[in-house]
């Protein structure tokens, strides 16, 4: 019995730390700088992202929100790839709410198996941040979002899925829920009351609400999105405190961080003027209070309010952007009010990594020289190289230090993921010994994600050649001969005298790599060259060329080289 419970002691320990492994592979929104503020949009193109980024990046803020839906026919890789890179150079957050397609007047349900394909898909993307924020659909409770008749369980069963399935994949997806709409009544099959829904989610699926990374609400202010901003409880826009008490009634032990992604006032300006409607201007004093009371939470991790542009019913009375049919850039008050707001430098966690693709330092070097030395690096990561920090190629002390200095890429040079970018270096080495050398990229302060590179060898004497050679019929081999040197170093020409019985004083040859392969061509005017491949070592090495070949097709306009080959000239 002892044993078993020992056993069953280590069991728990392993799987509680594989668990938490898993739990913890996102991070938390709101461990590091975070700017909250965000928006909502509709096309995935800089027409929005734009002035998307103008709006929420603006006083003192970077690395804002945007709220973006993807429909199940949209899964294209490359359009949604552009787009994220295009995020990516604004600086901005993507919050991606899944979507099936709509059929008449409601959106169907997702098909069996559908939250693989999914999974495959975001999988496939190039995120701009480590976080991969994915909200599960949209208002459930509402028949014309979910094939046309509410079911919450249908619903909690389709989330729990595509937790597992998204998760599988990658442990940076941030799973959120899909908001409800606090304000409906129950009139089933067609609305469910949101606390009814949630009641039946814990049933259907017992902790479900823990599976989740963080908390999605619609905190609209009713009723008829006209509410006050000081407005408290259900229905208003802070809904969201609503609804976590009712999570932790319902077995919530998570904090959740709380990202309201839709939200606002309709307005009295749109297609045509709503008289009973509050103006533009006084959403902006609604905006104002809002950021500054009600949103002004450290749980909260971002806001994005509902709807940047929409130049058509039913949402214009929403739109931050007025009604122009020449596509103007003009918005109606309350998004000057956001862009005015003080906000923070959010600071996300990136991915930073980076792929060796061509190049090394070289395992047997030379005693006393000095190398240029150039590695190619692609960007595998999701950050910009040198968008904010600059990047850095660092030299770790190894066990005899060549002497290399920090590489830097220049100011004003930026490496987007996919690019490639060559850094070129000069090592000078010790007389003797071996060496160890690890760099690591830097960005700023912070190491990158990818290992570092070692490279490892040693200093040893030059390469001392020996040539031996002659020319057909020939027995005074004086004369211009050129050795050409091809190899790793790149290519270098010598000049060669060779002495009677054709062979020449031992030559040094520092720049030649020991142990290395190398390709030797020797020439002579008037005769063919001849080359031979060698891996040449420390000391002594002979480079036999045998008999050189006259070249009677280069010499035969030249009447006097011409006879000088042939056999009875020497």
């Amino acid at each position: 019995m002892k044993y078993i419970l020992l056993l069953l002691f280590w069991f728990t320990i392993f799987s509680t730390a594989t668990l938490n492994s898993n739990v913890y592979a996102i991070a938390d929104p709101l461990s590091v700088p975070n700017n909250k503020f965000g928006i909502h949009i509709i096309q995935a193109t800089p027409d929005e992202s734009s002035p998307a980024a103008q709006l929420v990046n603006s006083s003192g803020g970077d690395w804002g929100y945007v709220t973006v839906l993807i429909e199940s026919e949209d899964r294209n890789q490359n359009k949604w790839q552009e787009f994220f890179n295009d995020l990516r150079r604004r600086h901005l957050i993507p919050i991606v709410r899944l979507a099936t397609q709509p059929e008449g007047n409601f959106w169907k349900r997702p098909y069996e198996g559908e939250e693989q394909a999914w999974a495959d898909f975001l999988d496939n993307l190039n995120w701009p941040t480590k976080n991969r924020y994915v909200v599960i659909y949209n208002e459930p409770n509402h028949s014309q979002e979910w094939g046309n008749s509410v079911d919450p369980k249908l619903y909690t069963e389709t989330l729990d899925k595509t937790i597992t399935e998204l998760k599988n994949k990658n442990g940076d997806f941030f799973v959120l829920n899909a908001g409800l709409d606090a304000s409906t009544p129950h009139q089933p099959p067609d609305y469910f009351d949101a606390y009814i829904f949630l009641q039946q989610m814990a049933r259907a699926v017992p902790g479900i609400f823990d599976k989740l990374d963080g908390w999605v609400s619609h905190s609209y202010p009713n009723p008829g999105f006209v509410g006050s901003p000081n407005a408290q409880g259900r229905g208003t826009i802070r809904t969201w405190q609503w609804e976590l008490q009712i999570l932790k009634e319902l077995g919530l032990t998570k904090k959740l961080p709380v990202f309201i992604t839709e939200t606002g006032w309709k307005h009295a300006e749109g297609l045509t003027y709503d008289p009973a409607l509050p103006t533009a201007d006084t959403i902006s004093d609604y905006f104002k209070t809002a950021f500054t009371s009600a949103w002004n939470n450290n749980q909260i991790a971002a806001v994005t309010p509902f709807l940047l542009d929409y130049q058509e019913i039913p949402f214009d009375h929403f739109a931050f952007k007025k009604i122009n049919r020449e596509k103007q850039a003009n918005y109606y008050p309350f998004y000057q009010t956001i862009v005015e707001l003080n906000k923070t430098k959010g600071k996300p966690i990136q991915g930073n990594k980076a792929q060796l693709v061509k190049g090394e330092i070289y395992s047997s070097l030379v005693a006393g020289e000095t190398y240029n030395i150039s590695l190619v690096f692609k960007n595998t990561g999701q950050s910009i190289w040198n968008d904010g920090e600059q990047l850095k190629l660092v030299p770790v002390q190894g066990d005899q230090q060549l002497r290399m200095q920090t590489v830097e890429l220049p100011a004003g040079v930026k490496i987007e993921p996919g690019q490639e970018y060559t850094f070129n270096f000069r090592v000078k080495t010790p007389e003797q010994g071996n060496f160890k050398v690890i760099l690591n990229l830097f960005s700023g302060a912070r190491q990158f994600d990818s290992d570092p590179l070692e490279f490892s060898g040693k200093v040893k004497s030059p390469v001392i050649l020996l040539i031996k050679s002659s020319l057909k019929w020939k027995k005074d081999l004086a004369g211009d001969y050129i050795l050409k040197i091809s190899g790793p170093v790149g290519e270098s020409f010598r000049s060669i005298v060779l002495k009677n019985g054709g062979v020449s004083d031992e030559i040094e040859a520092r720049n030649i790599l020991p142990d290395y392969p190398f390709e030797f061509t020797l020439t002579h005017p008037y005769y063919y060259p001849a080359t031979i491949k060698q891996t040449v070592s420390t000391g002594l090495n002979v480079l036999d060329f045998g008999t050189l070949q006259p070249d009677f097709i280069s010499a035969i306009l030249n009447p006097k080289e011409f006879l000088k080959l042939l056999p009875f000239s020497n």
